[in-house]
């Protein structure tokens, strides 16, 4: 083999390489954010933080607004969640119905039962 040959050779094994691993490394440096994580990061995570634990400077110190534990005003079922997003929380938490569709509700209450380890993480 010629050497300008093997260093092009070389070259594409090296390009290959780097474009395979930064594929590989794309959901850790850019990570899939689900459709209902994006909803709640944009609508919910100012109060109850990204990670649902509530400790935000608008929030801490109300139990109420951690979502990780059994503290719940209203109910931490599923339908219950939903309501309380869709209508609010008296004197605590906005309504969200005029805002938000039934169908992105529901993707934000199965994306707070991931948060509490009741559903498995969506990856794509």
């Amino acid at each position: 083999m010629r050497p300008r040959s093997a260093f092009r050779l070389y070259a594409a094994a090296v390009s290959l390489t780097v474009a395979a691993l930064s594929l590989a490394a794309c959901d850790v440096i850019f990570p899939h954010y689900s459709e209902g994580e994006k909803l709640y990061r944009d609508n919910c995570a100012e109060c109850h933080g990204v990670d649902g634990s509530g400790n935000t400077a608008l929030y801490m110190g109300n139990g109420y607004a951690d979502l990780l534990d059994n503290n719940w005003k209203n109910g931490g079922d599923p339908g219950s969640l939903a309501n309380s997003i869709r209508n609010g929380v008296f004197g605590e938490m906005p309504g969200f119905g005029q805002k938000l569709t039934d169908a992105q509700i529901r993707l934000i209450t199965e994306y707070i039962r991931v948060l509490r380890g009741e559903m498995p993480r969506e990856r794509h």
